[in-house]
């Protein structure tokens, strides 16, 4: 097995060849004590829970968009934050484009195997501004793109 990152001898037999770790971020070593005290003062059922009202609370109203599919089930034994989105007659990449364009909305695109859509993933500090803000922008680019399939 190869070292992820070059050692003196990439090849050796020296199991610390595995520790060389190259120029790496300190402020994120730095940072991982908070971020696990932040954690464990939040609680995993908290942060569960918020995640969970916060994927529910933009793909409920998202699904009643004409044009927009929710492909995320809504049993949230079955989902959790991350969402998949897709809008009629656009491929993921250009409802991507549009919603970072439009909003500075930063998502993924996804087309792989039976999965199209965009991603769409909040975490424990979005607000209900910033998910009013996505709805907005993409009921937006839903009706372009019902405009565009009707012209």
């Amino acid at each position: 097995m190869w070292a992820l990152l070059s050692s003196n001898e990439p090849d050796g037999s020296d199991i610390r060849k595995f520790e060389s770790l190259g120029t790496r971020s300190f402020a994120s070593e730095m940072a991982i004590g908070t971020a696990i005290d932040f954690h464990n003062g939040i609680g995993s059922a908290r942060k569960f829970e918020r995640l969970h009202y916060l994927q529910r609370y933009w793909t409920d109203q998202a699904r009643q968009m004409p044009g927009v599919e929710i492909h995320t089930p809504k049993d949230p034994k079955y989902s959790g934050a991350i969402a998949l989105v897709s809008v009629q007659g656009m491929k993921p990449a250009e409802v991507d484009s549009a919603l970072f364009t439009k909003a500075k909305i930063h998502t993924v695109g996804i087309v792989w195997e039976n999965i199209s859509g965009v991603r769409i993933t909040p975490n424990v500090y979005t607000s209900i501004k910033d998910l009013d803000r996505l709805l907005n922008t993409l009921d937006s680019v839903a009706q372009e793109a019902r405009k565009k399939a009707k012209s």
